[in-house]
């Protein structure tokens, strides 16, 4: 398993970051959005984008982050 994350800026809610779970084949099992100065999160169980796209500019994360993330109560 893979796990990739990136970080975007979203006005008025500050730096959001959006992470991927891949297989080693680079296929898309979930998605998250995290925006950590609102708590906002964002799980999605099924993402449309099914490949990893533009892996080159993903920076890896830990496995532990994403999971912590993603079970973090709603």
């Amino acid at each position: 398993m893979q796990y990739y994350k990136s970080a975007m800026f979203i006005p008025a809610k500050g730096q959001a970051f959006t992470y991927s779970e891949a297989t080693d084949e680079d296929t898309v099992l979930r998605t998250l959005t995290h925006i950590p100065s609102t708590g906002e999160i964002s799980r999605i169980p099924d993402p449309v984008v099914k490949k990893l796209f533009m892996k080159e500019r993903l920076q890896p994360c830990p496995a532990e982050e994403f999971i912590a993330l993603w079970d973090q109560p709603a």
